[in-house]
Formats: C-alpha cells, structure tokens, sequence
C-alpha cells in the first residue's frame, strides 16, 4: 500500500488535479461582514484607522469585486471571476457606515453591499437588539430579576462586560420569540430596569437617511434588502414572511430607482433560516441571499442563497489574514 502511494500521486500530478485543485483554491469566494465603525476605539465598532488598514492589506492579496460580480457568475450570465474574489459587506444600515466607512471605500474606489433594514432606515422603529443595549446601557441598577421562559433569573449588570453577557443571555432567549413575544419582553424590561426608550433611535444607534444612501449608491455602493423589522425569520408566519421579504425589496426599489438583487437573513445562523424562508426569498425576486455562516464560497457548488459570510472584527493584519485562511 505504502508503495502504491507515490504512484498514485505521480499519476495524480500528470492528470494536473492538483493544478485544479489550486485553481479552485484561487476562485473561492471569500464575502466579509461588517456592522459598525467609529472614529475613536469603541466596544464591538471598528475604528476608521483599522478598517483602512484592513483595507489596505486586503488589496495586496485579493480582488475586490461586488456581490452583484458574483451573483451574475453564480447565475450564469459572466463567467469572469477572478483570482482571489473578496467582497464586503455590511449589516443593518447604521448611520457610522456612511460617516465612517464610505470615505475610506470612496478613497481606495471599492464596491460594497449595505442591507439595510427598511423599519430603522425609515426611523419607524429601533432595531429590537439595540433597544435591548440600550435597555441595559442606562439603567442605573446593578442587578435585577427576570422571567425568561418560565424561569426566574438574576443578573448582575455592575460593569460593561456583565451587561454585555446579560446582554447575550436574553439575546440568545429573543430569538426563539414571535414578534409580539419579543415585542413584549423588551417592554416588560425596560419597567423593570426602569427605562424610558425613545420613540425613534438615539445617538449612537441612529440609521442612515435615503440622502446618504443615495449619495452612497452613486459612489459604487449597491443595497440590499435585510427585512423591515430584523426578526428572526424561522419564527415568522407565512404571511409574515411575504412582507418582511418582499415589502422591504419594493421599499428600497421605490426609493433608488433600481433593482434590489441582493438579500441578508437577521441574524443567519443555522436556526435563523428554514427551506420556507429560503424558498420565499427565492420567489420575491432576488438574484442571491447571504448568511452569517461562516466560511467560503466555491462558484461550481455554492448554494447563491445561502452563501457564506465571514464576520470581521478589529483585526490586525496578523490575525485577519489567519481567519481568511481558515475560513
């Protein structure tokens, strides 16, 4: 056996499989997620600096193309991918993307994909984890009680990491709610923890304005639909799905004139995402959808709606390009 392995090999070598191999390598599809930016070091926002540099070292490695590039070759109508494709992305529309990312993506000419949620975008309603931070951010308490599916639980909230893990805690428990659940809880906690939450979001979770988008739009940044409220889509009825899918498409469409391929699943994870969901978005009229599943995308087998994405931090060079290679 041990003799029949370089043989085999040898063999493998001269039908070139390894040529493809390496060649497949080179046309896997990397798609970067981001959410938030700031100009000075922030908790869970990459600063403006650090995100150029990321940008910077990307450029030496990769190619940037625009998730709309990749679409139309997973869908049949190019077929010039290049080397090493990388595409950003960024999540939920947040007005920092147009304050703080758009300069350095106009500065070094490169495409990027915003779904935006049209709720937020529209100042109709917070985004519910946001009300959620904002809930534990302002209380003065230092602990309290709380009824989470049946169960009594305490919390301790006397620095910023414990309200970060209470934060999680209850996250983790929303997402198994209806909207009207959901809706409920954060209503029921913010009497507890004695809160009053604005009507529409405050500084430091405020959305982009149509303005900015369309200025956005017009220097190589295309939008794509991510809901009009960001629930979780496995718990939603079929209704429920049809205009949380499809109105937030028609929204977007309305207000820039063009057509709205793209789409992004809240949240995406496994859970997050059934075969309705998927089959819904397929039948609303859009080209691709993405996830937040980690990992890479291969053009021959990727399933265009339920592509990979992987979630960028403030890395250093170092340890982002450590991440690309595992992913």
């Amino acid at each position: 056996m041990y003799q029949l392995k370089p043989l085999i090999i040898s063999s493998l070598y001269h039908l070139k499989l390894f040529d493809i191999l390496r060649q497949c390598q080179r046309k896997r599809v990397i798609i970067l997620m981001y959410h938030r930016f700031s100009q000075k070091p922030e908790p869970f926002k990459i600063q403006q600096s650090v995100f150029e540099n990321q940008i910077k070292f990307l450029e030496k490695k990769y190619n940037f193309i625009s998730l709309k590039h990749y679409s139309e070759v997973l869908n049949g109508k190019r077929d010039d991918l290049p080397n090493n494709p990388l595409i950003i992305t960024i999540d939920d529309g947040y007005q920092d993307n147009y304050i703080v990312a758009f300069p350095i993506l106009k500065k070094y000419s490169l495409p990027a994909t915003i779904f935006i949620t049209t709720n937020f975008i529209n100042n109709k309603s917070w985004l519910w984890f946001d009300k959620l931070k904002y809930i534990l951010k302002y209380t003065k308490k230092h602990e309290f009680q709380f009824l989470l599916g049946g169960n009594e639980n305490k919390f301790i909230i006397n620095n910023p990491n414990t309200k970060h893990n209470a934060q999680l805690e209850i996250f983790s428990y929303c997402k198994r709610l209806t909207v009207a659940e959901l809706s409920f809880l954060l209503e029921q906690l913010s009497k507890t923890l004695n809160i009053i939450v604005p009507a529409s979001p405050s500084d430091g979770y405020q959305p982009l304005t149509w303005s900015q988008i369309q200025e956005m739009q017009s220097n190589n940044i295309d939008f794509g639909a991510h809901t009009c409220s960001h629930p979780i889509l496995s718990r939603l009825s079929h209704d429920e799905l049809y205009y949380e899918i499809i109105s937030s498409k028609k929204q977007i469409e309305s207000k820039l004139g063009n057509e709205v391929y793209s789409f992004c699943y809240p949240v995406g994870q496994k859970e997050d995402i059934n075969q309705e969901v998927v089959e819904i978005t397929q039948k609303a009229g859009y080209s691709c959808a993405v996830t937040a599943m980690p990992g890479s995308n291969y053009p021959i087998h990727a399933n265009k709606f339920l592509l990979n994405r992987i979630s960028i931090g403030s890395d250093d060079a170092v340890k982002l390009s450590k991440i690309l290679v595992r992913s």
